[in-house]
């Protein structure tokens, strides 16, 4: 029983971890993306570079909680 549950929790904790690193490097994609977008001069990818906010803001709320409960584990 005892080595299920610890079983179950360490899989929970490696599968936080890899979404954690995957909603990073997505986030820095996007980031990336979004100024090279922007940074052209035709009006259609300006306005797909605005779009990008849209799935840029919620990955640096999430970002921000990563980093926040890293520095909280550390104290």
């Amino acid at each position: 029983m005892i080595s299920t549950v610890t079983t179950v929790t360490v899989a929970t904790l490696a599968a936080g971890v890899t979404l954690g690193a995957m909603s990073t490097v997505l986030l820095i994609l996007l980031l990336a993306s979004k100024e090279m977008v922007t940074a052209d001069t035709r009006q259609a990818l300006r306005v797909f570079g605005r779009t990008l906010t849209i799935g840029i803001l919620p990955l640096l709320i999430s970002f921000t909680l990563i980093v926040s409960f890293k520095v909280l584990e550390v104290l």
